[in-house]
């Protein structure tokens, strides 16, 4: 008995790791996705309160709550131990990648880029995890 549970605690360990790394992972993408689908935009939006902003200060102001901290954390060990996992959130990921690293000037590149990026992520979002209301 004590040489079965020498043999599979490592694995079962493993694979109850890798379960949690993977859940870590996708809150991350899907507390993003709330983010990134305001984005999807170029028209200014109204605030609660009626007030009007124009779609690059809402962009901005929405970019900067995008985290992918877990992702960049874990996704080389999701990547050698699932990579079907890893290429499923390498897909969605890659495009919030792109909405952080558009470039600060000029300024309408950034909203195009940030825009196309967002929209990018939505749809492969919705193709990983299905529609969202």
């Amino acid at each position: 008995m004590a040489v079965l549970v020498a043999l599979l605690y490592p694995l079962s360990s493993k694979y109850f790791r890798n379960n949690r790394i993977e859940a870590l992972i996708e809150a991350e993408i899907k507390g993003n996705f709330e983010k990134i689908r305001r984005m999807t935009s170029k028209e200014d939006h109204q605030l609660p309160r009626g007030q009007k902003i124009g779609a690059m200060e809402h962009n901005d102001a929405l970019v900067k709550h995008v985290d992918l901290r877990l992702w960049e954390q874990y996704r080389y060990i999701l990547a050698a131990e699932r990579p079907v996992a890893f290429q499923k959130y390498q897909a969605i990921n890659r495009h919030a990648e792109g909405v952080l690293d558009a470039p600060t000037k000029p300024a309408l590149m950034r909203l195009t880029l940030q825009v196309t990026e967002a929209q990018s992520y939505v749809a492969k979002f919705e193709e990983a995890f299905g529609k969202q209301p």
